[in-house]
């Protein structure tokens, strides 16, 4: 796949920012979640192990898409499953606003996740029928936009907090910026997969796996450090509670940044090479955020690693489409299980290797996914030039 040339200039019609937008208004509602939880907490009497289902929930919501959204989307259609997801996903935002306890609370979450990950599941893979050889950009740039809507989350519950309109507000106005996408894009066109039955029935190729393996991957190491980076900088940094809060925020700028080079850089540089270079980046992060005992050193290894994790998972996704050639629907909902799976298990493992170990040990597991990544990249590159050419 080569991502160095183009024969025709880009073009971002009104179904690749349909697709974008709604990627981050459900990129808003799942981030925000991490913010409102201590809200709940102290509302609904909940325990840490109750506050940790409502992550669960979710997970648990993607990997079911995972396992069945391409059969969903077979049935509904595109453009009927997208408005079934969006509406869940407002749903479950005002069904926790409401929610008298932990039980309801964790449903919202459930819906949140499922079906609400149909969202991401379709949309990457319109974006690569859409773009086609422009995909790598196109994922570049929706995950940079996705980014920055996961970043106005947090923003818009300091805001509410500030003015005195309370926590629930903020998640309102996602629930709100929900109906506005699905409302201002009602009319635009949504074609369906036309498959035949190799296409809908047949087996996803070796390749796709290997590189859903390495999706896997990173997305564990991703939400690892952004789970567990206040905690780090409190406990091994030396930071204050509050600075290290304050401080964890230079991952996510890192990762808006990386995210709008990558999807600069994929004009120029292979999206394998690329890869290569941003698990080469954040392998050298961690060596600063992890090896250095200064606390700023640690914030500075900590932005380092954002921008070297910021572009591999739309680099590895549009490696997997491109490898699963006309089973397009399902190579994305596939994607969903490898994001439910990493986000449900990899962060937890982290935190019982650290009540085992240490923090500081137990971070370990970071570098031991960037080889996994490396290795799982390499894998899937050989397996790829022994497949047939794809149609």
């Amino acid at each position: 796949m080569n991502t160095t040339s183009y024969p025709t200039p880009m073009r971002r019609g009104l179904l690749t920012w349909y697709c974008y937008l709604l990627v981050g208004f459900f990129t808003y509602l799942l981030n925000i979640q991490g913010n409102i939880l201590p809200f709940l907490q102290s509302e609904l009497k909940l325990s840490y192990r109750d506050a940790s289902l409502h992550f669960s929930a979710i997970a648990l919501g993607m990997i079911v898409v995972g396992l069945f959204g391409d059969g969903i989307t077979g049935r509904l259609g595109r453009r009927n499953a997208l408005w079934l997801a969006s509406a869940s996903v407002m749903a479950g935002a005002v069904l926790q606003c409401l929610a008298p306890n932990a039980a309801t609370s964790i449903a919202s979450c459930f819906l949140i996740g499922c079906p609400g990950s149909l969202i991401p599941a379709i949309a990457f893979g319109l974006i690569g029928d859409i773009q086609k050889e422009h995909s790598d950009v196109a994922f570049g740039e929706a995950s940079a936009i996705t980014y920055v809507f996961g970043i106005l989350g947090p923003l818009a519950i300091s805001l509410s907090l500030m003015l005195g309109a309370g926590w629930r507000n903020a998640l309102l106005l996602g629930a709100a910026l929900g109906v506005i996408i699905v409302f201002s894009f009602r009319r635009v066109v949504i074609a369906d997969v036309a498959q035949g039955p190799e296409g809908r029935h047949g087996r996803l190729p070796p390749a796709y796996w290997a590189f859903w393996c390495l999706l896997a991957s990173v997305v564990a190491l991703e939400f690892s450090v952004l789970f567990w980076a206040p905690a780090y900088l409190e406990r091994v940094a030396g930071l204050s509670t509050a600075t290290a809060a304050a401080s964890a925020a230079a991952f996510s700028v890192a990762m808006i940044v990386g995210r709008a080079a990558g999807s600069f850089l994929v004009r120029r540089i292979s999206a394998p090479k690329l890869l290569v270079a941003a698990l080469l980046v954040s392998a050298g992060g961690f060596l600063v955020y992890w090896g250095v005992a200064q606390s700023t050193a640690a914030v500075a290894g900590l932005f380092m690693l954002g921008l070297g994790i910021a572009p591999l998972y739309p680099l590895t996704v549009g490696l997997a489409i491109a490898a699963a050639g006309p089973q397009t629907a399902s190579a994305s909902a596939r994607f969903m299980l490898a994001v439910g799976i990493s986000i449900l298990s990899m962060p937890a493992l982290l935190g019982a290797l650290a009540d085992a170990f240490g923090l500081h040990a137990a971070h370990l597991v970071l570098p031991g996914l960037v080889l996994a990544g490396l290795a799982f990249l390499g894998i899937g590159l050989a397996v790829r030039k022994r497949e047939p050419a794809l149609g």
